[in-house]
């Protein structure tokens, strides 16, 4: 299939889990985009991808958005991008994508299968910090930023519109800044504005079809399919970076 055909197909899965869960886009998109443009296309193309749909969820839910959470959890990811940002320029990508892919997995398989569903998770106020400035990292190096929020979120009790509204708080921002990272370091390629400009179409029905996809989630429901979602996110960072060490 020729690469015009297939980039736009991938975008339009990725925003349609986005609009589904609220994140999870670059997660699915970057290893195929990755494989087919490469990782320094693909990660700021994913980039403008990701703050086009914070931006159109941002303004359908803003006012559900728990901005206390969201202002700590973007100034602790604002420490950590330019540590991910350097990361995507010289570092080996294999080595983080195990250890999250083994994070993602233990937290994903606790939840769904070990912990009691009437148990409560407490955690320390102060840990919001840490999910926030790991998310920095993780989006500036591979734009995929997701997962350490999205674990926050359900941990901490958020409801479904909560957890979707509260990650565009965070996510709107905080794509800003490494665009704006991304950018100075020279990322951001008149060959990444094409493939965005073409997936755009897209992406936006993407969104509208993943908004009505949600809206048929059980409440009670939301949370496991979050966990569900992060497994074979897990399992597939797991799998492909062990495989990429050989």
């Amino acid at each position: 299939m020729p690469d015009e055909i297939l980039i736009p197909l991938i975008i339009f899965c990725g925003s349609l889990i986005y609009g589904t869960f609220g994140f999870g886009d670059a997660l699915f998109a970057m290893p195929f985009l990755a494989a087919i443009i490469g990782i320094k296309t693909a990660t700021p193309l994913m980039t403008l991808n990701g703050t086009t749909l914070a931006f159109l969820l941002f303004l359908k839910h803003y006012k559900a958005i728990d901005w206390k959470a969201a202002r700590k959890l973007i100034v602790a990811s604002v420490c950590g991008i330019p540590i991910g940002i350097y990361f995507l320029k010289n570092g080996n990508e294999s080595v983080a994508k195990i250890i999250l892919g083994i994070i993602i997995i233990a937290v994903s398989v606790y939840n769904l299968f070990i912990r009691k569903e009437n148990k409560e998770v407490k955690l320390h106020p102060n840990l919001i910090y840490l999910f926030g400035f790991i998310a920095g990292i993780l989006g500036g190096a591979f734009n995929t930023g997701g997962p350490p929020i999205a674990i926050y979120g359900t941990l901490s009790g958020w409801s479904q519109l909560q957890f979707v509204s509260t990650l565009q708080g965070y996510f709107l921002p905080n794509d800003f800044f490494i665009l704006a990272g991304q950018y100075a370091s020279g990322l951001l390629s008149k060959k990444v504005f094409f493939y965005y400009l073409t997936g755009l179409p897209f992406l936006l029905i993407a969104l509208v079809i993943g908004n009505k996809l949600r809206s048929k989630i059980p409440v009670a429901k939301f949370n496991n399919y979050i966990f569900m979602l992060l497994l074979i996110i897990g399992i597939v960072f797991l799998t492909r970076s062990v495989i990429s060490l050989f």
